[in-house]
């Protein structure tokens, strides 16, 4: 063991678990009991941030589960800036960030650590998201690019899922049976080895939300690192499966989501790849949206207009990202190392 880890009883913590909060007590609350049910085989520790919530998530934790260590942020800082502050102080041989809304299952953090024990090389590890009706979510997937942006935006990944070129976006040809080196995986369950972040920082705060764990495991594998998905850990995450859009609308908090959505993945892009391929993405953007307006234009159908609705905004969130987005001057990379 290249590092020693130690508690204030001397005791090596294997892993440091992160979970951030922002306005999600109950499932907190879930999670919470998840962690303490089902971590207390692996020496430990629980970080919580409250990313300044208002429903008295913070108070909560305190009362309820006093053994872990409470970061009360007066702002919501996101994803990467809820993260960050647990990240620095973390003590644990890894660092696993783990949703509020992800409940982890008996033998997930025993067989995650074991396995990176094992392999030195793997810096990011992810592992088997389900449903709470079991159905398995996306776990693990490719970076992100032009041909998959295109397949992805076309609907032509979910239509073919079987085909392995056109389900490359997220492995849907595969059965996800054994461990794969992947581009990402998700930051539900997120597990970092400690000398991965010595290496390469904590994450890019100038992400609010969405891909800075893309960016993370993108930035691991420049330096060396393997990202893995390890399906024989499974847990429970409840995310994804609330919808910005409601039939013959998109909501206040739908455009918003999605202009933070298309924010982060310009800044991305524009970060890891460069102005060309941040061209290349808008470009597959504008065009997708004028042609499914162009295509609707005509029909007289309440879908039609809703779906020239959807283009017409997306358009418009697309070139006002582009003219007022000047890409943030938070930490980034490197610039946020503990």
């Amino acid at each position: 063991m290249p590092h020693t880890y130690l508690s204030a009883n001397n005791e090596i913590i294997d892993v440091s678990i992160v979970i951030v909060s922002f306005n999600t007590r109950d499932v907190t609350r879930q999670c919470l009991e998840h962690v303490r049910k089902h971590a207390a085989a692996v020496r430990h520790e629980v970080l919580v941030v409250d990313n300044a919530s208002a429903d008295r998530s913070a108070d909560m934790v305190a009362a309820k589960f006093p053994e872990a260590h409470l970061i009360r942020s007066d702002e919501n800082r996101g994803f990467a800036g809820g993260n960050n502050p647990a990240m620095k102080i973390a003590r644990g041989r890894y660092i696993l960030l783990l949703n509020s809304d992800a409940f982890l299952s008996g033998g997930a953090l025993e067989k995650t650590i074991q396995y990176l024990d094992d392999h030195p090389n793997i810096g990011v590890l992810g592992c088997k998201l389900t449903d709470p009706d079991g159905t398995m979510q996306a776990s693990a997937r490719m970076l992100p690019g032009p041909l998959n942006k295109l397949l992805h935006i076309t609907g032509l990944a979910a239509r073919f899922p079987g085909s392995k070129f056109f389900g490359r976006v997220d492995y849907t040809w595969w059965d996800h049976s054994e461990p794969r080196t992947v581009g990402w995986v998700v930051g539900a369950y997120f597990l970092i080895r400690r000398e991965t972040m010595a290496n390469i920082g904590v994450l890019d705060e100038r992400y609010f939300l969405y891909f800075e764990e893309i960016d993370y495991c993108l930035t691991a594998r420049r330096a060396g690192w393997e990202v893995v998905f390890y399906p024989h850990a499974e847990i429970v995450h409840i995310g994804g499966q609330s919808t910005v859009k409601v039939p013959g609308k998109i909501s206040a908090k739908g455009r918003q989501m999605i202009s933070v959505r298309l924010t982060s993945e310009f800044r991305y892009y524009r970060k890891m790849h460069g102005w060309l391929r941040l061209l290349s993405i808008v470009v597959i953007e504008l065009g997708w949206n004028a042609t499914v307006f162009l295509k609707n234009f005509l029909s007289r159908s309440s879908n039609a207009d809703y779906k020239k609705d959807e283009a017409r905004m997306m358009i418009q969130l697309i070139r006002r990202t582009l003219r007022e987005d000047r890409w943030g001057s938070g930490s980034a990379g490197k610039g946020g190392k503990s």
